[in-house]
């Protein structure tokens, strides 16, 4: 074993599974394999000391903060120090002694006030997707340049893929916002796709909401534009918003323990346990600095983090998912990145993509949480009663890994504007032709003409013949409905066709 492998298994306390650890294996070179990072004999460590392996780490493998934290804690200062007086400029040393004073929260006695040298990044730019600098070490002259400061730092590697299916969205989204064909259809459309978002969130959670809860969630969507910084104050105004029950509305984050039940009986039914409240609280005001931080991260990305990121500290005892989502669009409302449409911003239906492709959006969510149950030893009391003891490191809840959260909600971004914004346009427009017509053709009421629009429609352009003795077309004749089935066929084939 090497490198964040070879810690973990000196580190009293389990981690999370390694996603590619570093494997010693007949290349000449180090390569990244599907599974493992495979390392040349002569350049895996030479010897065992925790150092070692750490400076490897830290040269070869991705940032992973939490192994690092626990493996220096049983680093010696004299150890660090003894290296740090040999080579006072080596990059990965410096960056170590940085990393081992935040793991013993105690400063190493160095006989020089700085060990010199140019500044380094903890994170490359070049691998990593990178935020502000959050912090700077003038005495190892080292920055934080994480997406979020240490307290909170998701992690996610560069993907040109990605990248450019975000650009290409946004960039498809403005094209149809600002095309003129579409400039009477937009409010209909924008209205629509709100609804749809509201119902959508809801829809993910196995719940259709009442006419109250439905118009509490636009009015939190809408809330949205403000562009208000998250805090404290505010994520309790959009927990208020969200939740139906009164008496499960929030003053202020969660102070007890909460955990998420699926199924089973007991301890083998709870499913995922966030931070404990007291880490929380840290956790939290990290989370907020992140998500409010104006930097270059791609918005899909950076939206991603901060929605599932939310869920994963679930820091209220009601609503977490609903705000989580809501928190999404409000990562793209501060970047600025959504079309104006007559005075308000735009909006990407994601829950509606999210819901469609249920299976893959628990699968990400699952990434993270199943592998974090593990660290959690439950113990059921009786009923709802239930004794919780974490065994790892809260850091673990800080510095995840966002690729497949990132992934996800780009996809979904995509899908939401091909699949339900143009789609919904295209429908109006088709709807628009074929009421037109039949109204000018038949002395109708309006409510009939949409009826049978939508039955023609929902039956693949075809009059369900189950409808066609129904009671609102009794007074239309065979050949009528039969016309009228063609007008509306030919709308819609026709913008299809387009």
């Amino acid at each position: 074993m090497i490198g964040y492998e070879f810690l973990v298994s000196k580190i009293a306390i389990p981690m999370l599974p390694l996603q590619q650890p570093a494997r010693v294996k007949p290349v000449t070179r180090v390569e990244s394999m599907s599974e493992v990072l495979a390392i040349p004999r002569n350049v895996a460590p030479g010897d065992d000391s925790i150092l070692s392996h750490v400076l490897f780490a830290l040269r070869y493998e991705s940032i992973q903060i939490p192994v690092l934290e626990q493996a220096l804690r049983l680093v010696p200062a004299a150890e660090l120090l003894a290296s740090l007086a040999r080579q006072p400029q080596g990059g990965y040393l410096r960056r170590a002694a940085y990393f081992w004073e935040k793991a013993n929260d105690q400063s190493l006695p160095l006989s020089l006030e700085t060990t010199g040298g140019n500044y380094l990044e903890v994170f490359d730019p070049a691998e990593y997707y990178t935020g502000q600098i959050w912090e700077r070490s003038q005495k190892y002259r080292v920055v934080f340049n994480g997406i979020g400061p240490y307290e909170y730092c998701p992690v996610v590697k560069r993907d040109a893929r990605l990248e450019k299916l975000g650009v290409e969205t946004f960039g498809r989204l403005h094209e149809w916002a600002s095309d003129p064909n579409n400039a009477e259809l937009l409010d209909r459309v924008m209205s629509w796709a709100y609804l749809s978002e509201t119902r959508g969130s809801y829809a993910i959670e196995n719940e259709v909401p009442s006419p109250d809860k439905e118009q509490a969630f636009l009015q939190a969507l809408t809330h949205l534009r403000d562009k208000t910084p998250l805090s404290e104050e505010y994520l309790i105004q959009l927990q208020n918003m969200v939740v139906s029950n009164p008496m499960q509305a929030e003053v202020q984050f969660r102070t007890t323990q909460n955990w998420l039940q699926r199924g089973g009986r007991g301890a083998a039914g709870v499913r995922y346990v966030p931070p404990d409240p007291h880490s929380m609280v840290t956790l939290m005001d990290g989370f907020m600095r992140m998500a409010n931080a104006q930097d270059d991260v791609p918005p899909l990305v950076k939206s991603a983090l901060v929605s599932f990121g939310f869920v994963f500290i679930h820091p209220f005892m009601d609503g977490n998912g609903r705000i989580s989502r809501l928190l999404a669009h409000h990562t793209l409302h501060l970047k600025g990145v959504l079309p104006d449409i007559h005075g308000s911003p735009a909006i990407l239906p994601l829950s509606v993509a999210m819901k469609k492709n249920e299976k893959e959006y628990l699968n990400t969510l699952e990434a993270f949480s199943l592998q974090t149950r593990k660290l959690w030893s439950v113990m059921h009391l009786s009923d709802n009663d239930f004794v919780f003891d974490f065994k790892s490191s809260p850091l673990i809840y800080a510095h995840w890994s966002g690729q497949k959260a990132a992934e996800f909600v780009t996809t979904c971004a995509a899908e939401a504007l091909a699949q339900t914004l143009i789609d919904e346009a295209v429908y109006l427009q088709n709807y628009d032709q074929a009421f037109a017509q039949i109204d000018q053709a038949y002395d109708l009421p309006n409510k009939t003409i949409n009826l049978l629009i939508q039955w023609i429609h929902q039956n693949n352009c075809r009059m369900p013949e189950r409808r066609r003795n129904a009671q609102e077309l009794i007074l239309i004749k065979p050949a009528q409905l039969d016309a009228i089935e063609a007008i509306v066929a030919k709308a819609f084939e026709k913008k299809s066709a387009d």
